[in-house]
């Protein structure tokens, strides 16, 4: 019978309610799963059941050359718990086994008995044989972890390695999800506020202010229900909208800025950062060359020679550019918020008193 035969075989057993005991299990279901997977329990030298361990005994030890590769301990249905795990560990402490399994025949727990933690968190792989619709499924994973041919050349213990490595990087990267998610949404990245600025113009056909949208980003609304939340603007009566912006965001406008004295309305603010842009360029015409390398992000730059560089994720931005001097271009899709912090930014790097040499003009 192949593995995925047996499996199949295994399930149903298993889903008979008939095998009430360890000694059943093991008949039933484990011994059949490791026929299959090239283990001879009629050879000693290939599979022994009661291996003994300083005085103690596994369940069975899957070996070659009289060495250990894999120890297994079986349990009743239902029987896995934690001192199941110290049991198993405990056996291979001394011994060098580098995979070990703990199984009551539903139930099967893989693990590298060397890695660093806990008993838990060496543990590779779960596959629950009752729980999917094809126990075919888990043919290759067994196979390529459990398989003799595999174990035997190392294959499987590299393989279960890999996947432990895997398995922590994604952990580690989970975890850091909900403080990540917390800070874009206090501190909204340019990359969550544009998409959502475009997704609300691709449902209403008008783009909203990028204020707006910062001004929705860092309201009341909570982490967990942020999502929930943006599919239901859409449906926000005018009045309730307008509340929110009413309650949240009440800014000045930049129409211009005054500079020792000369004082220029230009009627945006992002007017007004290429007109500042401009005049620092021509205070020094090494400025822009270094601007454009000091504001650069991930997704995009705020000034590039080539217009197209501006937005290459999203492409569909790039009328919101202005072209400054020679040749060079400045993307215009920013916020109030932001175009302060980038005058602020140029002010700071060509040696201008931001407040005194140059202010902004609000109303």
């Amino acid at each position: 019978m192949d593995l995925a035969d047996t499996l199949n075989s295994a399930v149903e057993k298993l889903k008979s309610g008939k095998l009430t005991n360890e000694a059943q299990i093991k008949q039933a279901v484990i011994l059949p799963i490791l026929r299959s997977l090239g283990w001879d329990d009629a050879d000693p030298e290939s599979l022994l059941p009661e291996y003994s361990v300083d005085g103690r005994w596994v369940d069975y030890a899957l070996l070659h050359l009289a060495r250990p590769l894999v120890f297994l301990e079986a349990k009743k249905e239902g029987d896995i718990e934690t001192k199941g795990e110290e049991q198993l560990f405990n056996y291979a402490a001394n011994r060098g086994v580098p995979l070990l399994v703990l199984s009551d025949g539903n139930r099967w727990d893989f693990y590298l008995s060397m890695a660093e933690g806990m008993p838990t968190e060496r543990r590779f792989f779960r596959l629950e044989l009752k729980q999917t619709s094809n126990s075919a499924d888990y043919v290759e994973f067994l196979e390529a972890h459990l398989s003799q041919a595999r174990v035997v050349s190392g294959d499987a213990r590299r393989s279960a390695e890999a996947l432990h490595t895997s398995n922590r990087e994604r952990k580690r990267a989970q975890d850091a999800i909900p403080a990540t998610w917390q800070a874009m949404l206090e501190e909204p990245e340019e990359m969550i506020r544009d998409l959502l600025a475009e997704e609300v113009e691709s449902r209403c056909g008008s783009r909203p202010e990028l204020d707006d949208v910062e001004a929705f980003l860092k309201s009341s609304v909570k982490p967990a229900t942020v999502i929930s939340s943006w599919r239901s603007v859409e449906s926000r009566s005018p009045k309730s909208s307008a509340d929110v912006k009413q309650r949240t965001y009440k800014k000045s406008k930049i129409i211009g800025y005054e500079f020792s004295g000369e004082c220029l309305e230009i009627g945006t603010a992002s007017g007004t950062l290429a007109a500042i842009i401009k005049r620092l360029h021509r205070m020094d015409p090494t400025f822009l060359p270094k601007f454009a390398s000091q504001t650069a992000s991930k997704r995009r730059k705020l000034v590039a020679r080539n217009r197209d560089e501006l937005y290459p994720f999203s492409p569909q931005l790039i009328d919101h550019s202005q072209e400054l001097v020679d040749g060079w271009w400045l993307g215009t899709n920013l916020s109030s918020d932001q175009i302060r912090g980038r005058i602020l930014k140029a002010c700071e790097m060509s040696g201008v008193e931001y407040g005194r040499q140059l202010r902004l003009i609000e109303r």
